[in-house]
């Protein structure tokens, strides 16, 4: 095995064999890898990253083969792609020459050869096909400014840190390989312990040996917390539930953990050894085949997965003051990759293990009930944005009991005004790490005076959600900015336009039918690349990539309509299932029988006059 960084692995030439899947990463694992990168280059520079291995095979001919890795490695290639074409900072990449072919899949071969070449690039740049959709990605990515400041975030240093510092392990196999019996030993090898299993581990050890009930106590705890997909109330036998929840299972009531221990009888307990053993921590681990079967809560899914959950515990643990966008990175990193460092700089002692202890089980029950979950019953969506908001309860039937699920809220407004900030943030930031959003609604909701008043907690929200949008907006040329304006924009301002439309001020959306969902893809409306043949003339720069020609869609309805003009996006897809400021420009369209630089100019003045109304009529009660 060798280390090397990307700048050196490309002096290779490589083939993506036949047997190899597609390239498959979305914005999700291409953001994460460049964000990470940025974390780590943003410690110092110095720093080697290690970005994972790349598994080869050399034939007697001398082709090198990807083994494994082969998706880390193509979106190196890309990123390389565009700093070479588009980046001002290509020198740094002027001596490298990016060699991968595709076996078998000459249309991917040719089509990375046109993304290399910085003279032809931009003609493909519609079409529908997954290394062009990350090459989109990261363009986007790469243009992001840093914070309210109008410099590009990914300078120079960036730059040279991603070639020289970013580490791949190369490993080569024997030419003699039997590749069939290789891959055989990787799906066989077992699972491998996990990160937060080692820092279950690292905290138990933290205990003493006399303190074997509050170790117990502390592992019974941290299992029921780890089971995302269920309420944490199913992973305490009813006994313990009822001391833990009240009688009614749905009153988080302990102030501390010791009254935590209390409700654990020493029979209902067991002792847990000083000294764990990496079989011992996964025998410790819960087991779905014993699930609670009393309950009818199986069908949510949550929002985000234990390890990063715990992160956000650990955040509220360490980081005592009130979150602020314009300070969104500083102190616990939400990246799960830094999560066993971060545990054993942050957790020094037996105190600290409790105080934890007692955080995790708290927050996990604030989670259950007060952050949406997407729900698989009546499930229509096709990207798994059935948003629901549910609060488990004790339901007595005869003589038995089981948990079930109602409303969160008593008050429908409350309700609806919840899911829809909530959801409004969740299909922004998709990710599993980096979920500020979370980390402030969970401050937020730990504040026992702002749950027992719902008008306070709406109105907590909304300033919180405002606070994003006026951090992003500080220089308001962010509107114009094409498809490099946030997402979050598009967000807020549907927000904005359904709180309007349902509380008597709006501009006659449909509000009753609009849920957020994923539309992750910013498309101009006039397209940026017309049919001149049909006498659709290309729009000014300026006017095209104005806010008011602007609007957020799913990424599959993107490929297709890119491209349309906008009567014919109308025609053929209406604005079902879109943003509302979509169905604002449709309207507009129609009603004018055209859509131009007149009704571009005129629609994006009017969506910034909307939201600087409505961040004016309530900037005094938000205290934002």
């Amino acid at each position: 095995m060798e280390e090397f960084s990307v700048y050196k692995i490309f002096e290779n030439e490589y083939t993506i064999p036949i047997y190899q899947r597609a390239y498959a990463w979305t914005e999700n694992e291409i953001n994460t890898l460049i964000d990470d990168i940025y974390d780590y280059y943003n410690r110092g520079g110095e720093q080697k990253y290690y970005i994972g291995s790349l598994v080869v095979h050399s034939d007697n001919n001398g082709i090198i083969s990807v083994i494994d890795g082969q998706q880390r490695l193509t979106t190196l290639c890309l990123l390389i792609c565009y700093l070479k074409n588009e980046s001002p900072h290509s020198k740094l990449a002027e001596k490298i020459d990016v060699k991968l072919s595709f076996e078998s899949r000459k249309r991917s071969t040719e089509i990375l050869s046109i993304l290399k070449n910085k003279d032809d690039f931009e003609k493909i740049l519609d079409l529908d096909n997954e290394l062009v959709d990350a090459y989109r990605i990261i363009r986007k990515k790469f243009q992001e400014k840093k914070g309210t400041d109008s410099s590009n975030k990914f300078d120079e240093e960036y730059f040279n840190y991603l070639l020289k510092k970013v580490i791949l392990i190369k490993n080569e196999l024997p030419k003699d390989t039997d590749l069939n019996h290789y891959f055989e030993i990787m799906n066989d090898r077992g699972e491998q312990l996990e990160k937060h299993e080692i820092v279950k581990a690292y905290l138990l050890g933290l205990l003493a040996e006399e303190e074997a009930k509050n170790r117990s106590v502390v592992s019974e705890i941290w299992n029921a917390c780890q089971r995302m997909d269920k309420y944490v109330q199913l992973g305490f036998d009813p006994d313990i539930r009822s001391e833990l929840f009240s009688g009614t299972w749905d009153v988080f009531s302990p102030t501390n953990f010791e009254e935590v221990s209390e409700a654990f009888n020493d029979d209902n307990s067991q002792s847990v050894s000083k000294s764990i053993s990496l079989d011992a921590i996964l025998e410790m681990t819960p087991n779905p085949d014993k699930a609670d079967e009393t309950d009818d809560t199986g069908r949510y899914h949550s929002i985000i997965n234990f390890p990063n959950f715990i992160l956000q515990v650990l955040k509220l643990y360490k980081d005592k003051e009130p979150f602020d966008w314009n300070y969104e990175l500083r102190g616990i990193s939400l990246d799960d990759k830094r999560l066993v460092e971060q545990f054993k700089d942050s957790i020094k002692s037996d105190k600290d293990v409790y105080e934890f202890t007692y955080l995790l089980l708290k927050t996990r029950f604030l989670f259950d009930n007060y952050v949406i979950k997407t729900d698989s019953i009546n499930d229509n969506s096709l990207d798994d944005s059935n948003w629901s908001l549910h609060k488990p309860y004790m339901l007595k039937s005869g003589n038995n009991r089981k948990l079930s699920p109602r409303n969160t809220f008593s008050e429908d407004n409350t309700q609806d005004i919840v899911v829809k900030i909530e959801s409004m943030f969740q299909v922004t930031d998709p990710r599993q790490i980096y979920k500020s959003f979370l980390f402030g609604l969970l401050q937020i909701l730990s504040d026992d005076a702002i749950l027992k008043d719902e008008d306070l907690l709406i109105k907590k929200l909304i300033g919180f959600a405002s606070q994003r949008f006026i951090s992003l907006t500080r220089d308001k040329s962010v509107f114009d900015r094409g498809v490099n304006t946030p997402n979050y924009v598009f967000n807020f301002l549907d927000f904005v336009l359904w709180y309007n439309e349902t509380h008597g001020t709006g501009c006659g959306v449909n509000a009753s039918n609009f849920d957020f969902k994923y539309r992750n893809s910013v498309e101009h409306f006039y397209p940026q690349n017309p049919d001149e043949s049909e006498g659709h003339k290309r729009l000014n720069p300026d006017i095209l990539n104005n806010f008011g020609n602007l609007c957020i869609m799913s990424r599959s309805h993107n490929s297709k309509r890119s491209n349309l003009t906008p009567n014919s996006k109308i025609g053929e897809f209406g604005s079902t299932d879109q943003s509302l400021k979509f169905e604002l420009m449709q309207q507009m369209t129609i009603d004018k029988n055209y859509w131009g630089t007149v009704q571009i100019k005129e629609h994006g003045e009017k969506m910034k006059e909307i939201l600087t109304d409505f961040i004016k009529s309530i900037e005094a009660s938000l205290e934002i």
